[in-house]
């Protein structure tokens, strides 16, 4: 009865642990689910990395709030985190970016805007616009009414809905 009852929580377990969701947000296979990310690089006028901790008057962690006003007119801070360079296949993606799951969960049901706080610059509104047949994919960042551009190369490959702010 014992051995019974192990394998039943490892299998158990293992459902748990063991979920995806496809095109048509039902679960299949067995793999982990990947949320989707907004991926953000933000650039001085001159073109620097301001993510980068190499690059005098960068932003740390600390120095950068994103978040979004709740109808009471609280503010409720979102979660990021910043990630550096890397490459994908021979392409070297040469920016640190800002990453956050939590822009799609909290855009795609109430449509609100996000705001990016860097340093003691002003907040940035940051509105998205989504892609008419992919329910996570973005076609559009708005930064304080502007466009933003979006990358276009073989990154996107890898990491989708990548976009470049500019100071």
């Amino acid at each position: 009865m014992k051995k019974f009852l192990a394998v039943l929580v490892i299998v158990f377990l293992a459902n748990l642990g063991c979920k995806k969701l496809d095109e048509n947000d039902r679960l299949c296979a067995c793999s982990p689910i990947v949320e989707p990310t907004v991926v953000l690089v933000v650039k001085n006028a001159a073109g620097a990395d301001m993510l980068n901790p190499a690059t005098n008057g960068y932003f740390a962690n600390t120095a950068i709030q994103l978040y979004y006003q709740e109808a009471n007119g609280s503010l409720k801070q979102l979660y990021f985190y910043v990630r550096p360079p890397f490459s994908f296949g021979n392409e070297k993606f040469n920016y640190f970016q800002l990453h956050s799951t939590e822009i799609i969960k909290n855009i795609a049901a109430t449509n609100r805007s996000i705001y990016l706080k860097l340093g003691n610059n002003n907040p940035m509104k940051l509105d998205f616009e989504f892609k008419a047949d992919q329910k996570y994919q973005l076609s559009k960042l708005l930064v304080d009414e502007k466009v933003a551009p979006a990358e276009t190369g073989t990154v996107t490959g890898y990491v989708q809905n990548i976009f470049y702010i500019n100071l």
